[in-house]
């Protein structure tokens, strides 16, 4: 089973490198029978393998189901619910209004081909964003009759659900051996949350706060493809990178080179951190083989090859879909911890803040330094949750790390994915560099499963080890079940129409795909106070591309903005063309967008009609137009 999942990973990656290298020489075509080829080649190994397993029903196996399918359950209840229809409407919960329909028009992007552009920001390439989530579902659509909706809500989230629990367990397997603390590191990955909820159940006497002090769990990453997939990724590598220390092999030094060149393609955050702590091990391990190059023993500085080879893979991945721009990063010390204490969201101390300030002019350096780690430990320790417990196999493998080339890689990822962001900012979306805090919570959660196994080999009798567990999982769990709570207490978050998915589809099946729209701009003040609104009045998002294939003059802001695209002077052209009262002003600005159709929905029609500026109108139901130039 260990060499069916964690192979499978692999293949899962190799897969989309291979999908990308066809789309990028435009040959996507030919995916289809190398993975014949493929299929045909690991036949006989995998029935092989397959037969080799011999499932045995006692405990172990046992607990082993019911873990893994409780944990894929609950983390698909978190995306698979978005995506439905109800009452012909399709609705979306939490942010999937925004997230999905973004991924699902980079899916419709990369079917047409290489150069992509950006689907959301017409006529330009689309830079700055880790797609290569989106590169094999795009493909499985492409070639098979599988809709987007069910790929993206469904199908692989299933998939990456099941990799993700399987790295954890067989990643701690290598680590210790034990089939405890590897069944444990699973339930902290799929199960643990923050102490968010001691917080809001002070403040409202509600369960809930499951990023309160920033970072976002692991059990509701399903919900964010590059977060999920990173997340198996970085274990997964973690995992071939110590079979390579202990059994050396090309195999596991081309695995290896594989899985970490193409992380950044998939999230740069888990490509840095993993390649940074590698290159820092490859330093030292260069340093202590210092004494036998000497001494005539040349020995290769196998991580430093490694991170160089996989440094190169990962740079030809990323900086050709790069802006090369100025940094996205921004020197911000101590902003997630400020803004944890002080926002109302999240603890509301606005009286800590103002003693430090008081405090900072004083120059009381005493007191300052004091409120400066206690708001540094409620950031550990709120941010972890149980997984705090992971501390005594902390400081176990802190102690190793300098004889230990893959403990000090271990910790190096979990430092620098807690000091990074206690740094750095990233334009845009400031908060955007909390996703590094991610590879701190999951790791530690393998600590954690570790330290649990030992403790309770310390309690010997059953009793004391039931209370414990049960002790355990309770405070583990309540930031879970108050995020399940307050997504599906209530409506879903927002819906399109019956009506509007009639005009999209009229849109993909009778217009060219090289076509560009021109969209109402999003109007945050609209509010038709409906219990689910149109997904136009809930947010600015990409969801006309998606269930259009045809590419927008400019949409979803938010996104544009996280990858550097000026879309200012994009929205005031549309503001100019939806809200002036002169038909020329209307016509300058259209010509400006190199637009040929303009979609709106009619309670944001435009004040000039089309028709004046000589458009054709070419769809009509009672809730959208669409128009065409001629």
């Amino acid at each position: 089973m260990e060499k069916l999942l964690m192979g499978g990973i692999v293949g899962f990656v190799a897969l989309t490198l291979l999908s990308y290298i066809f789309i990028v020489l435009h040959i996507p075509f030919l995916i289809i029978p190398i993975s014949i080829i493929l299929t045909i080649w690991i036949y006989k190994p995998f029935i092989a393998e397959v037969r080799n397993i011999r499932l045995k029903f006692d405990f172990q196996t046992i607990i082993t189901i019911l873990v893994f399918v409780v944990g894929i359950a609950i983390q698909l209840a978190v995306i698979s619910p978005s995506g439905t229809y109800q009452n012909g409407d399709l609705v979306f919960w939490s942010a999937h209004g925004h997230d999905a329909t973004w991924h699902i028009a980079l899916m419709e992007e990369i079917k047409k081909g290489y150069p992509l552009q950006n689907p959301s920001f017409a006529g330009q390439k689309l830079v700055n964003y880790h797609f290569f989530s989106d590169v094999l579902p795009a493909m499985v659509s492409k070639y098979t009759p599988i809709s987007n909706l069910d790929l993206y809500f469904r199908v692989f989230p299933l998939i990456y659900s099941l990799f993700l629990g399987a790295s954890a367990f067989y990643l701690t397997k290598r680590m210790t051996g034990s089939f405890g603390a590897s069944i444990w590191a699973v339930v902290f990955t799929y199960f643990a949350g923050s102490f968010g909820f001691i917080v809001t159940y002070l403040k409202n006497k509600t369960i809930a706060g499951e990023s309160i002090f920033w970072a976002t769990q692991p059990q509701s990453s399903s919900g964010n493809p590059p977060q999920i997939i990173s997340n198996f990724l970085v274990l997964t590598g973690l995992y071939f990178l110590l079979k390579l220390l202990r059994e050396k092999g090309k195999l596991n030094f081309a695995i290896c080179v594989l899985l970490l060149g193409t992380l950044s393609a998939f999230k740069i955050y888990a490509g840095f951190v993993l390649l940074l702590a590698i290159g820092m091990t490859g330093i030292w391990q260069l340093i202590k083989n210092k004494q036998s190059l000497q001494s005539g023993d040349r020995k290769t500085p196998q991580l430093l090859l490694l991170t160089f080879l996989s440094g190169i893979l990962a740079a030809i991945l990323y900086f050709p879909n790069s802006s090369g721009g100025a940094s996205f990063l921004i020197f911000q010390p101590w902003w997630y911890i400020r803004t944890m204490i002080v926002e109302p969201s999240r603890l509301n101390f606005l009286d800590w803040e103002l003693k430090r300030q008081t405090y900072v002019y004083e120059h009381n350096l005493k007191r300052v330094i004091f409120l400066e780690g206690l708001g540094l430990t409620i950031f550990f320790f709120g941010n972890l949750g149980m997984r705090f417990i992971g501390l005594f196999d902390f400081i176990k493998q802190a102690k190793l790390s300098f004889k230990n080339y893959f403990s000090l890689i271990f910790m190096l990822v979990i430092i620098l994915s807690i000091v990074l962001p206690l740094l750095f900012l990233q334009r845009g979306v400031a908060g955007n560099t909390s996703q590094f805090l991610q590879y701190f919570v999951l790791l530690f959660g393998i600590l954690a499963g570790i330290s649990t196994n030992y403790s309770l080999k310390l309690l010997k009798y059953p009793v004391y080890q039931i209370l414990f567990s049960t002790l355990l999982v309770v405070l583990m769990v309540p930031t879970q079940a108050g995020l399940y709570h307050e997504l599906y207490s209530r409506p879903a978050f927002a819906k399109i129409s019956k009506n509007e998915l009639e005009a999209l589809r009229f849109v993909k099946e009778n217009t060219n795909e090289n076509d560009v729209i021109l969209t109402p701009p999003y109007n945050s003040d609209l509010n038709l106070k409906d219990s689910t609104p149109n997904i136009w009045d809930w947010f600015d998002t990409s969801y006309i591309p998606t269930f259009s294939s045809r590419r927008v003059y400019m949409d979803d802001y938010e996104q544009n903005d996280i990858m550097g695209y000026d879309y200012k002077s994009r929205l005031e052209i549309k503001r100019l063309f939806f809200e002036s009262k002169g038909a020329s002003d209307v016509d300058k600005a259209f010509s400006k967008t190199n637009a040929n159709i303009v979609y709106f929905p009619k309670i944001q029609k435009p004040n000039i009609s089309p028709r004046e500026i000589g458009l054709s109108l070419i769809f009509e139901n009672s809730d959208v137009e669409v128009w065409k130039a001629n």
